[in-house]
């Protein structure tokens, strides 16, 4: 076998296997839904169009093409019967609409001066070939439009009245334009559907990147916190033997473990999170702010035209280090997202110290005039999630009544709480 049979040979598997009446999926299977009429729509559409056309296809060929009745009636029912077929079984509907077409056409035998294919023929084929067109491959669609091209040809050269090839015309033309125009929509509605995956697809990865920025910022915080402890811890174990005189061997000796250990954890810590600096700003390596910084931060904010109060209810204490920062970093967040996304407002922070939480409230006033769309994401109520979830505490955020917006954070001291 040459090169040249072994490409026709393929090129027949192709083509059997493209139209094999059981080859293509069913195009409209209903979905499931809560409302089953609705998913039957296109079905009952079909079936409605189905009947119309048999009726139609009737009285065509009994008025212009003479046929009796019952003839009639018999090749308009198998015209229209493709339609409904090719919901189910597209490439079987659509070789009874071709098989239903040429044998009308062979029946009624269109004079010199008619088109090859009825009417009624050509309204069925050109309805089955823009069914099958929404779910086929173009390839699918071009030898469609070949072999009844194919077949078209055939009728004029067996059929006998001397015709020309211009009584395809209507066939040719019409069937192409359909193919073409559909095509063209389901390409559209593809590409549509790619451009909103694609746009969802980057919406989660943003958010998540948002997150494992915030996350890593986190990390970097409390890997600053830890490392000062951890050093103060190394620093009085080496300076307490000095503190008293003539210590005792074991206490030396526990001492020296104490400062050991502390130092092996601190080298480990930074070997561990100390890469999370990289390309960092330098001003991140000072101290880490808390609470007591709020003062100062209410005030920066009053520069950069925020109006904003600042209240303390219970007693006023150092708490751990991660919740003294965690805590900052809300207000800080919850201010910022006020002066972007509320200007002219009025913002108030309430602090509240009880014995098992701590309880951040951050409020503001409607703003005087409806701030412009944002282009954030709300990638700052996710950092604030974080923190409050990483310590085991809780975040909720939203609209107020009035119009304002409100924030509102739990962050436990014990395992458990009060109130």
């Amino acid at each position: 076998m040459d090169d040249r049979q072994w490409r026709v040979r393929a090129g027949l598997r192709v083509l059997r296997r493209d139209l094999a009446p059981g080859g293509q999926a069913p195009l409209f299977l209903p979905p499931p839904t809560r409302f089953p009429s609705t998913a039957w729509t296109a079905h009952l559409v079909v079936g409605a169009y189905a009947v119309l056309i048999s009726a139609v296809a009737w009285h065509t060929l009994i008025e212009d093409y003479g046929l009796r009745n019952e003839m009639a009636g018999m090749l308009g029912a198998g015209q229209a019967l493709a339609l409904p077929m090719c919901l189910y079984r597209p490439m079987a509907g659509w070789w009874l609409s071709l098989a239903s077409a040429a044998l009308t056409a062979a029946i009624v035998h269109p004079g010199p001066g008619e088109a090859i294919w009825p009417t009624p023929c050509l309204a069925v084929h050109l309805s089955v070939l823009a069914l099958i067109a929404f779910k086929a491959r173009p390839r699918v669609l071009a030898e469609m439009w070949l072999i009844t091209v194919a077949v078209g040809v055939v009728l004029v050269t067996v059929l006998p009245g001397g015709r020309e090839l211009w009584a395809l015309t209507d066939m040719t033309v019409l069937s192409a334009a359909a193919l073409v125009a559909v095509g063209a929509l389901r390409g559209r509605s593809e590409a549509l559907r790619r451009v909103a995956r694609a746009e969802l697809a980057s919406g989660q990865e943003q958010t998540r990147r948002a997150v494992l920025e915030e996350r890593t910022r986190i990390a970097r915080e409390l890997h600053d916190v830890v490392a000062h402890h951890m050093s103060v811890v190394a620093v009085q174990a080496e300076a307490a033997p000095y503190r008293v005189a003539d210590p005792p061997e074991e206490l030396m000796r526990s001492f020296a473990t104490i400062r050991t250990s502390a130092l092996e954890a601190l080298t480990e810590l930074h070997r561990t999170l100390g890469l999370l600096r990289n390309g960092t700003s330098g001003q991140e390596s000072g101290p880490q702010p808390t609470l007591e910084h709020l003062d100062g931060l209410v005030d920066r904010m009053r520069e950069a035209g925020l109006d904003v109060a600042l209240d303390t209810d219970g007693r006023r204490r150092a708490l751990p280090a991660g919740v003294e920062l965690s805590a900052y970093r809300i207000v800080q967040e919850a201010l910022s997202n006020v002066l972007r996304h509320a200007p002219g407002a009025t913002a108030h922070i309430e602090v509240i110290y009880r014995s098992a939480y701590l309880e951040l409230h951050v409020t503001n006033s409607p703003p005087p005039i409806p701030p412009p769309a944002s282009p954030g994401s709300g990638h700052g109520l996710l950092g604030m999630r974080e923190r409050a979830s990483m310590l085991g505490g809780r975040l909720s955020s939203g609209p107020r009544a009035d119009g304002g917006y409100a924030v509102v954070a739990r962050l436990p001291l014990e395992a458990g709480e009060d109130g």
